[in-house]
């Protein structure tokens, strides 16, 4: 095989070399040989022919480089002398002898079980003055009283007790709630804002303008439509603060707009303690007077910004 490799790879390298030779050779050079080809006489003398055979060559040499290289290996793994056997080592391989098993112990029967005691017969003592009989009855066996425990179990507490009384067990605390950690609270007014700017945008591209709503308000002024005809085609339901009270002043979202433009906020929220909550697009209004206990922030059009 590696022959036939070798031998494949001279005749490229001499047809390669000898058709872009061609391009090198003079002009008195007879190529009327091949007149019975057409067009071959054309093309050895372009650049294409002189590509074709210099590509041809250098795969040739290619192939008789690997054809010489992976021979070497085989004849020096035919050349390398095998060691012969040692006859003294056979010899004593020959009359050692064979290792005899080892005997296996012997295993010792199992104890037959004992037999179960009988049962310990009542002392016999001496009757008292009787008539008739052998004069001896037997002795019943002491009594043993239960002796009271060092621990009794607690007594059930009533009824009547209310559940408020007893403490939380560990299944029962379920952590701080919105009201405890101002974290958590402005993390769900950041994602309540986004949701509700996000079906604003949706109706201004299907009605060609944002729903309109007099003054700056929320859902202590307008009950659940608080953003009219928005709710529920464009969202299940508006969310309202998690720490909205029956206060107008207190903690609420409030939108406004004019139909062009307007302005969605998250108003009296304090953020001492909390996240940052400027990102995915919410901005702290800068019209309000914000203060760490008290600030605003939320989404507006930028006509809409000092309202």
């Amino acid at each position: 095989m590696r022959g036939v490799v070798i031998f494949l790879g001279f005749l490229l390298l001499l047809g390669g070399g000898a058709v872009a030779g061609v391009q090198f050779a003079p002009p008195s050079l007879d190529l009327s040989f091949l007149a019975s080809i057409p067009g071959a006489q054309d093309f050895l003398k372009t650049q294409t022919a002189l590509f074709a055979g210099g590509g041809a060559a250098g795969f040739g040499l290619l192939l008789m480089i690997i054809g010489i290289a992976t021979g070497g290996g085989k004849k020096r793994k035919a050349r390398e002398p095998t060691a012969p056997p040692d006859p003294v080592r056979e010899t004593r391989r020959a009359a050692a002898p064979e290792p005899k098993p080892e005997p296996r112990p012997k295993t010792k029967p199992a104890p037959a079980p004992m037999a179960a005691k009988p049962a310990p017969q009542p002392a016999l003592q001496p009757a008292t003055q009787t008539t008739g009989g052998s004069g001896f009855r037997p002795v019943p066996p002491p009594s043993v009283k239960p002796q009271a425990s060092a621990n009794p179990p607690p007594l059930a507490q009533p009824a009547s007790h209310p559940a408020s009384s007893r403490p939380a067990t560990k299944a029962e605390d379920t952590g701080p709630t919105w009201s405890q950690d101002p974290r958590f609270t402005n993390r769900k007014r950041v994602s309540d804002l986004v949701t509700i700017n996000d079906a604003i945008k949706a109706y201004h591209a299907k009605n060609g303008a944002y729903p309109k709503a007099d003054g700056l308000k929320g859902f202590p002024d307008r009950g659940k439509a608080w953003v009219p005809g928005l709710s529920p085609d464009f969202i299940a339901e508006l969310p309202r603060d998690p720490a909205l009270s029956n206060d107008r002043e207190g903690p609420q979202y409030l939108y406004v707009s004019n139909g062009a433009d307007y302005k969605l906020l998250a108003h009296g929220i304090a953020l001492a303690g909390g996240t940052n909550v400027e990102v995915l697009g919410v901005r702290i209004d800068p019209s309000k007077q914000n203060t760490m206990e008290k600030a605003a922030f939320g989404f507006w059009t930028e006509a809409f910004a000092s309202v």
